[in-house]
């Protein structure tokens, strides 16, 4: 979920209804009263999951999700200038051996996009990051953020008022999940 400038409610999810899992949107002007029609933001053949929403200082909305329709999971992004009325096409951020899952989003004072996410390329799951800087057009390399023995996954990601990035996540490295945390520009 996320909110305007205008105080709009925005909400991406997983729905089953198509017949696969595919990833909506809906959207309420009015403190959550009345919602608008969900709208239906992918159409893939495989199942599109854990969807993640930001909004930037224009008011774009921005939402990324994963897939596994290229036969693992990757990360994808698409955009909206216009409150969800239209959306650009979807554009792949990840293209990976191993599956990239449980993206989570957020944007920064000057509008730049940060995107983590868990991939299981090196054998197990660790935590890699990217950013745009022009509104989701172009993203940085994947940087690896973590490189442990047990899984590490489910990321979560905020930006404070100085635009540090802070994360945080599970691992299993010590035999249990535990929640682990670091920070950075």
């Amino acid at each position: 979920m996320a909110i305007d400038s205008t105080n709009s409610i925005y909400v991406v999810w997983a729905d089953l209804t198509s017949g696969n899992i595919e990833i909506y949107y809906g959207n309420s002007e009015d403190g959550g009263a009345t919602w608008s029609t969900a709208k239906r933001l992918t159409w893939t053949t495989g199942n599109s999951r854990h969807p993640a929403i930001a909004i930037d200082s224009s008011n774009t909305i921005h939402v990324v999700w994963h897939d596994n329709t290229p036969g693992n999971a990757e990360v994808y992004y698409k955009n909206s200038a216009d409150g969800g009325a239209t959306w650009s096409d979807a554009r792949r951020l990840t293209w990976t051996t191993g599956s990239s899952a449980w993206p989570a989003l957020a944007r920064d004072a000057s509008d730049s996009l940060h995107v983590v996410w868990a991939d299981l390329t090196p054998g197990n799951d660790e935590i890699y990051y990217k950013r745009s800087e022009d509104g989701g057009a172009t993203w940085s390399d994947a940087r690896r953020l973590t490189w442990t023995t047990g899984s590490s996954a489910w990321p979560a990601l905020a930006l404070d008022a100085s635009d540090i990035v802070h994360i945080a996540w599970n691992d299993s490295t010590p035999g249990n999940y535990e929640i682990y945390y670091k920070n950075g520009h």
